[in-house]
């Protein structure tokens, strides 16, 4: 098992990408600390990760309130005994024409997707550095690399998380704590289906514009974490990894 002994501390995990790399890491020996706004959700993932035989805790948060953050990142050190690793997963996809869009989505968005992954490294990322380092996974999107259309607020609040990894992995090198990202492209969650009722499109208009000929599972976006947040992965710190089925190499819109 390749995170045993590890504690883990998952945001945005009461479905979609969170829950399945909740349920990974526990397979692959980590105690998991979850954390959600959807209790309901985040409950069925703790059920989920018990079963695997090893400790969980679910902790409902806003991460992108200062207060919440601090609470849950102790209640994970108090309850857990650390914080070895933290995955920022949390994030909407709220969105729409540019021209139409108002402040306040863009706002909420950007506080959501970009403020909480900043909160949740400092606080996580403090205790790290005090306690022999640590590993961290971003997760942002190719929408922070491409211009996909109705993401005005989406698509920068991406970008700054790839830009955020970046400056974390160059400072925080020297105290053995590494920072990564993964960029997934169109994943089969509940953020894809609102997306596809946003843009008033089908599944399809996703799939056709990934070489590999469709959409991606959860399950796989949760492999990639392992890997990055693993010893696999020990020389790796400050990239983003796109896994999007070749949407990036092709780059053809998706509407």
């Amino acid at each position: 098992m390749k995170l045993q002994e590890k504690t883990a501390l998952i945001t945005g995990a009461a479905s979609g990408m969170g829950r399945a790399i909740a349920s990974l890491f526990a397979e692959e020996g980590a105690d998991v600390a979850i954390s959600d706004v959807n209790l309901q959700g985040l409950q069925n993932t703790a059920e989920t990760v018990r079963k695997k035989g090893h400790r969980v805790i679910a902790i409902k948060a806003d991460v992108s309130e200062p207060a919440e953050v601090e609470d849950m990142v102790q209640r994970t050190i108090q309850e857990l005994g650390g914080v070895q690793i933290l995955v920022n997963d949390a994030g909407v996809g709220l969105g729409g024409p540019a021209e139409e869009l108002p402040v306040e989505t863009w706002d909420k968005v950007v506080r959501i997707n970009l403020r909480s992954q900043f909160l949740c490294c400092q606080k996580a990322g403090r205790w790290m550095i005090g306690h022999g380092g640590g590993r961290i996974l971003n997760i942002a999107s190719i929408g922070g690399v491409e211009g996909a259309p109705t993401a005005a607020g989406y698509g920068p609040s991406k970008a700054g998380v790839i830009n955020l990894t970046r400056v974390l992995a160059v400072e925080w090198a020297k105290h053995n704590i590494r920072v990564n990202c993964i960029a997934p492209g169109a994943i089969m969650t509940p953020m894809l289906e609102g997306s596809i009722r946003l843009r008033q499109g089908t599944i399809e208009d996703f799939r056709r514009r990934v070489p590999l000929g469709r959409v991606g599972q959860p399950e796989e976006i949760a492999r990639a974490a392992v890997f990055l947040v693993s010893d696999d992965s020990s020389f790796i710190t400050g990239i983003t990894l796109p896994v999007d089925g070749g949407a990036l190499c092709y780059g053809e819109p998706t509407l």
